[in-house]
């Protein structure tokens, strides 16, 4: 689907509204046609979430992420992967994605992951599926999209499944969903089990409307379904197909992390943070320092950290610096390293907007490493809520 000349003219008023007249993600119109699709042509809508997407571009430099070879060898790939193919059929476009859905071993997965960690090796997988997509429609002038096969092959149903679904998970696509709108232009479910129903009706609720309609869910093996879809000569060996590589077997079980340990080697502060607000912490950091974060929370909230180089409280002059999201609950602390890019002011604003009647606590702390490379404890410069 290409868009229509009225489209045409919306996605130029769009690029205007934003100031991305110059901006090379937008200079390919299949990128901003994905957002006004997205958001059913509000091009007001769309404009806002476009332009914080390519702030977002800039400020983690998420063109570079598919070089990431620390992201490429973390050993998190081997228990989660999806495998991203490539063309489809000689007479289409789309890009091929498969995951052993099924053999993930969910239980392991929630009870041990970090998600910070999780989240990048994600984020490398969308980027990734991005650019060939691009790639594909350069080369033939139409629009193209990912075709992403799930096998939910040795799946069991269990209630720690459902929460994985409703949390983690739905909390991982969504982010991804908010920064690749429309990038996924078919999801196909196969071998899926006679509990699926029940698997849909937890997910579909947090489906963004735009991605529901592009499910297709068939009791059929992965063999006999993806090949109505993928021709033989795109496909792996295992799938049925011609090409010698095979898809990836996700490793089981999920390498446990010694809870105790990891709470010995950092203290945490509580942060309570109340229902319908923000608390901030405030702290001022230079260009080059190295900061590593830690949190841990046992129920979701909202973390985004902003930069500003003035000292103020006013949000709409802050500049979000790493991918803001929603955080599910989880068992470990979460733990990740950041260079400082700018000189100036950062903000780390911890969310509990979406309750009404609750407050809910972060456990988090801060460390610089010195010229000895020593761990400093920080604090912040002020904590206030919003």
């Amino acid at each position: 689907m290409s868009p229509s000349p009225t489209e045409k003219e919306a996605i130029l008023r769009i690029i205007d509204s934003i100031d991305a007249q110059d901006d090379d993600y937008c200079a390919h119109e299949f990128n901003v046609y994905r957002w006004l699709v997205a958001y059913g042509n509000d091009e007001e809508e769309a404009g806002k979430a476009l332009k914080r997407h390519l702030n977002i571009r800039k400020t983690i430099d998420l063109n570079s992420f598919v070089e990431k070879v620390d992201l490429e060898s973390d050993d998190l790939n081997k228990y989660v992967p999806i495998d991203v193919i490539g063309q489809n059929h000689p007479d289409d476009n789309k890009v091929l994605m498969f995951e052993r859905t099924g053999k993930i071993d969910i239980s392991g997965l929630v009870d041990n992951v970090l998600m910070h960690k999780f989240m990048q090796i994600k984020l490398k997988m969308m980027e990734s599926v991005h650019q060939k997509v691009v790639a594909a429609e350069r080369k033939t002038g139409r629009q193209s999209g990912g075709l992403f096969v799930m096998d939910l092959d040795g799946i069991s149903f269990s209630t720690k499944l459902i929460s994985v679904l409703t949390g983690p998970y739905r909390i991982m696509w969504g982010t991804l969903f908010d920064h690749y709108p429309q990038l996924l232009q078919k999801i196909i479910i196969v071998n899926a089990p006679s509990f699926v129903n029940v698997l849909h009706q937890a997910c579909s609720p947090f489906l963004p409307d735009d991605y529901k309609e592009k499910i297709v869910i068939s009791s059929e093996s992965a063999v006999d379904a993806i090949q109505k879809h993928v021709d033989k000569s795109f496909l792996p060996s295992d799938l049925g197909g011609e090409l010698e590589r095979k898809t990836s077997l996700p490793s089981a079980p999920f390498p446990k992390i010694n809870k105790k340990e990891d709470k010995e080697k950092v203290s945490l502060v509580a942060i309570s943070v109340p229902a319908g607000k923000y608390v901030v912490q405030k702290f001022a950091w230079k260009q080059g320092d190295e900061i590593e974060f830690f949190l841990h929370n046992e129920s979701s909230f909202h973390y985004f950290m902003f930069h500003c180089e003035d000292d103020t409280r006013d949000m709409n002059m802050w500049r979000e610096m790493t991918v803001g999201c929603e955080r599910p609950a989880l068992s470990q602390i979460d733990s990740w390293k950041y260079t400082v890019p700018l000189d100036g002011f950062y903000f780390i604003r911890y969310g509990n907007h979406n309750s009404w009647y609750f407050s809910t606590t972060v456990n988090t702390n801060h460390f610089i490493y010195n010229g000895n490379g020593e761990k400093i404890a920080l604090t912040p410069i002020e904590t206030f809520n919003i």
